[in-house]
């Protein structure tokens, strides 16, 4: 159970770090959070207990909120920033006529 606490108390935190960096992806960790919910709960009440495919389970959030803190990596988000500044001082090219 205390892996359950840890994994929502993470999934709780990069949610709200998600959105601090203005990453607009909290409908995907949103689904995948109700996605694992339901499936281990699934699980325990069919196990009455911890078992290897809640243990799986745990693996796979894990693993998608592993990828979710990479996107608030400060070098990934200062990267996104400088493409957008760089986006937003392109002069647009118009094309030449035939």
């Amino acid at each position: 159970m205390n892996g359950l606490l840890k994994l929502d108390e993470e999934y709780r935190s990069t949610r709200a770090a998600l959105v601090s960096a203005g990453i607009n992806m909290t409908d995907s960790i949103d689904a995948l959070y109700r996605d694992w919910r339901r499936w281990r709960d699934k699980s325990q009440s069919l196990y009455a207990g911890e078992s290897v495919d809640a243990a799986n389970l745990d693996r796979w959030w894990a693993l998608h909120l592993a990828q979710f803190r990479s996107l608030i990596d400060p070098l990934r988000v200062a990267a996104r920033a400088e493409r957008v500044r760089k986006d937003q001082s392109a002069v647009p090219v118009k094309p030449h006529p035939a």
